[in-house]
C-alpha cells in the first residue's frame, strides 16, 4: 500500500477546511446546530496548515475586538492542542500584553511569598499580653 504524499494530504486538508468554513457560514444562521462547529473546524484546519490563513485570522483579530474576545474565550476553554493553534493567531499587541501580564503575575506571587517568609515566626512566640 502506497503512502499518500504530504503535499497531497495538506492540499486535501486545506480544501476540507475551506469546505467546512463555507458550509459553516451558510448554516450558521439556520436553526441547525452545525454552523458554528463547522466554522470552528474549518478555521482550526486552515490555521494549522496555512501561514496565510494564520495571517488573515491574526489581522481579523487585531481589527475586531469582539472577534478577538471570542477567540480568547475559546482559547481558554479548549484542549491544549487547539488552544495552542489559536494562540498562534493572537495579534502582536495581545502577545505583548499577555507576556507583560504573566511577568506582573509572577512578580506579584514572588512578593507575596517573600512577604510571607519575612512575617513567619522565628521560633519564639511573643509573651501573652505583651504589646
Amino acid at each position: 500500500m502506497k503512502r499518500v504524499p504530504n503535499s497531497f494530504r495538506k492540499t486535501m486538508l486545506i480544501a476540507l477546511g475551506i469546505v467546512c468554513l463555507i458550509v459553516g457560514a451558510i448554516t450558521a444562521p439556520t436553526p441547525l446546530p452545525t454552523g458554528v462547529p463547522l466554522l470552528a473546524i474549518g478555521i482550526v484546519l486552515l490555521v494549522t496548515l496555512s501561514q496565510t490563513a494564520r495571517l488573515y485570522v491574526r489581522r481579523l483579530r487585531a481589527l475586531s475586538g469582539p472577534v478577538d474576545r471570542g477567540f480568547a474565550f475559546v482559547e481558554t476553554r479548549t484542549g491544549r492542542q487547539m488552544s495552542t493553534v489559536l494562540r498562534r493567531t493572537r495579534p502582536l499587541a495581545r502577545k505583548i500584553e499577555a507576556k507583560a501580564a504573566m511577568k506582573a503575575a509572577t512578580a506579584a506571587i514572588a512578593s507575596v511569598r517573600a512577604r510571607h517568609q519575612s512575617t513567619a515566626p522565628s521560633g519564639s512566640a511573643p509573651a501573652p499580653g505583651a504589646d
